[in-house]
């Protein structure tokens, strides 16, 4: 219940209209109580007396009434729903925004899926509570209440006789009371897992195909679907077995009491308007017991999924803004990097970066060279905060990154990662992500630098054209350009390009590395790079292995050395110049493995 507690806070703003809602029920409540004895009134004064006149003035009474009832139930639930609605809302936009902030070591650890099942599912589980649940809750609480009022004032031993059977609905009450959670806990839990292999799947459509695993993601899903159904079936059964045992009390109590009645109205002791009103007030005790079972049921599922919703409003922002974060300087790209260690927030036991230690002058491009896990994208993930170094510190024209707001500190850097995003919009859009306040001159000139321009014009509706879902619709090394046009635009101080030509054939990256010389000229450019045409460009280079500098300098004096750089160089040559042998040994019209490649 501390989980849906929590939830109050989001109700404030409404509290003039749950004011009306309270208002309305009441309205509600005291009409529908009001018929029976309308009712009760029409037998004994008007039909039992054969008297007309009553009959008609009384069942007048009892229409206005139940049209006045039906108004109330109409404007009760008009408003509950809405105000269920915008709570829901509020409680949504909270969420994604406490994603956006949350840092990226909680997307390692918590996989799409669960976010989605989270934000979907379990917070629909919570509006059905909020919205209809606890309202009707509170309702037939208050009408059980009154209503046990008017039966002891109206009989108080035909009240007893006819309560003393729903004492026994106490006992599948409590055992579906503790048993529901834990199964909607699993049913929860596994909803998540599933919509993870559905999102897995789906997103990696290509890599499935490509290796003929269809029948492999048929069957996964499969598995987790039937888990699925296993959960709910296993919950639907606690229903089950709960439910009837309640209905069957409930009409042991009313065959009780129509067996008491009738033997107290042949003797006299009991007029049949006031049994009438009795057998309807009997019905509206027994309505609330029955819904017990409901309650229940809504009310754990709301809470398992609130708990799930909270475990995200609860992780914690280790990437934030500081308390007094300092005045942003002018921009110029100088990047210092002082005795940083770094571990991974999930792995702090296991060091990605030792002692490292680099200066980057304004307008310099140094290039990072290194084997796998040695350590490269780690280096460029510290420099816009996506991580903070364990030890030691980066500072940015001057000031430690942590002392920025990151607003400002990301507005100056521009990031092209080695795996290229885009977004279900138009190629315009997606250049202009970072500037969405850019022109299409501007847009156009960002996509001539990193050749987009030259197929933007060819597709169906060039830049208005929409590209699919994570660019789809784009070739590998089309998506790695419209990635360089989005950071040219931006207009940075500082670039940082991790692989960033990874995805295109060596005539495209040609172009492309032509065209950044203008660009880089006056900015800070730090780049994770294999290619032999990046590297002999950089004015600075860093091999790292383990996490460690091992050598530096520029590209005359490491090949000199004859160490790791040499190596790294030497194989990066054998290998471009394979690729051109193989060129070169193909008819005119046939492809190399190279021009195969998507661009």
């Amino acid at each position: 219940m501390e989980y849906l507690k929590r939830l109050l806070p989001l109700a404030a703003p409404y509290t003039k209209d749950i004011v009306l809602t309270v208002l309305f029920t009441l309205g509600a409540l005291f009409t529908n109580l009001a018929v029976p004895l309308l009712l009760a009134q029409v037998v004994d004064q008007g039909i039992l007396k054969l008297d007309l006149n009553a009959v008609l003035h009384w069942s007048g009474l009892l229409v206005g009434v139940a049209a006045l009832r039906s108004v109330f139930f109409y404007l009760q639930g008009v408003w509950q729903g809405t105000i269920g609605a915008d709570i829901v809302r509020d409680l949504r936009n909270v969420l994604y925004a406490k994603l956006q902030r949350l840092p990226f070591s909680y997307y390692t650890k918590m996989p799409t899926g669960q976010i989605m099942s989270r934000m979907l599912s379990d917070i629909d589980a919570v509006e059905q509570f909020v919205a209809f649940g606890f309202t009707a809750m509170i309702t037939e609480v208050s009408t059980f209440i009154l209503v046990l009022a008017l039966l002891v004032q109206l009989d108080l031993p035909l009240t007893l006789t006819a309560l003393a059977p729903m004492t026994l609905m106490l006992i599948p009450i409590v055992r579906f009371w503790f048993k529901l959670d834990p199964a909607w806990n699993a049913v929860r839990e596994q909803m998540g897992r599933l919509t993870t292999v559905l999102q897995e799947n789906v997103s990696g459509v290509r890599v499935v195909k490509a290796f003929g695993r269809e029948p492999h993601a048929i069957s996964q899903f499969g598995h987790e679907n039937e888990l699925n159904r296993l959960r709910n079936v296993e919950r639907g059964q606690l229903e089950a077995a709960a439910f009837p045992a309640m209905d069957f009390v409930s009409g042991l109590s009313f065959t009780v009491l129509l067996l008491v009645g009738a033997l107290r109205i042949v003797e006299g002791s009991l007029s049949l308007g006031v049994f009438t009103a009795f057998t309807w007030y009997i019905w509206s005790l027994i309505w609330p017991i029955r819904l017990m079972g409901w309650f229940i049921s809504i009310l754990r599922q709301a809470m398992s999924a609130a708990k799930r919703l909270f475990d995200i409003l609860d992780a914690e922002e280790r990437i934030s803004d500081p308390i007094r974060p300092v005045k942003a300087p002018s921009p110029c790209g100088r990047i210092v990097f002082e005795g940083v260690h770094f571990s991974y927030p999930d792995a702090p036991d296991v060091p990605v970066l030792h002692d490292f230690t680099l200066t980057v002058n304004p307008g310099q491009t140094v290039v990072i060279l290194g084997s796998t896990g040695s350590g490269k994208s780690s280096v460029l993930n510290l420099v816009p905060r996506f991580y903070d170094v364990t030890a030691g510190r980066v500072l940015v024209d001057g000031v430690d990154v942590r002392d920025y707001r990151l607003d400002d500190l990301r507005r100056r850097i521009a990031v092209v990662p080695q795996e290229t995003f885009l977004f279900s919009a138009t190629l315009r859009e997606n250049i202009a992500f970072g500037k969405p306040d850019a022109t299409l001159d501007e847009i156009i000139a960002a996509a001539k630098i990193a050749q987009v321009h030259e197929f933007a014009v060819k597709l169906p509706k060039g830049y208005d054209t929409l590209i699919g879902e994570r660019g789809v619709g784009l070739s590998g090394g089309q998506r790695q350009r419209v990635a360089l046009a989005r950071a040219v635009l931006m207009n940075p101080s500082i670039l940082l390009l991790d692989e960033a030509t990874s995805a295109v054939d060596t005539q495209t990256e040609a172009l492309i590395q032509a065209a950044l010389a203008e660009v880089l000229e006056g900015r800070t450019s730090l780049i994770v790079a294999q290619r032999v045409s990046t590297i002999k460009r950089a004015d600075w280079i860093v091999v790292l292995e383990g996490g460690r500098i091992v050598e530096q300098g520029k590209h005359e004096q490491l090949y000199a050395l004859g160490g790791i750089y040499r190596t790294l160089y030497d194989l990066q040559v054998r290998d471009q110049a394979a690729r051109a042998s193989l060129t070169e040994s193909l008819p005119v019209n046939g492809l190399s493995l190279l021009q195969a490649q998507p661009v």
